[in-house]
């Protein structure tokens, strides 16, 4: 059975917010694709200021980009099977602080 999604883990990677992964993109392309991932979560003061979130923790805002190897430690990420696009590099930016998300 092949794997649903993957995560890249190594120790240069930020303890908080980013998340390298390999997992089915069906935002850009309906392929599997390593992306570089950075979101930020709602604190208490965002809870305070923002009367459509609910919970500490919840997603804000979401960027995912695109990748060939791991910005922080440097490996390549791809397999011998994996494709690379000619337009490698697609990016997507969900903002999800209101009542309805908005993709970018």
């Amino acid at each position: 059975m092949k794997e649903a999604w993957k995560l890249h883990e190594c120790e240069k990677l930020p303890s908080n917010g980013v998340q390298i992964m390999y997992a089915m993109d069906n935002v850009e392309r309906n392929a599997m694709t390593w992306r570089l991932i950075i979101r930020r979560e709602a604190t208490e003061e965002d809870l305070e200021e923002n009367h459509y979130l609910e919970e500490e923790g919840e997603t804000l805002w979401e960027t995912s980009l695109e990748i060939l190897c791991c910005p922080f430690c440097g490996k390549n990420l791809l397999g011998k099977k994996d494709q690379i696009y000619a337009d490698h590099g697609k990016f997507s930016h969900g903002d999800f602080s209101g009542w309805a998300a908005k993709r970018q």
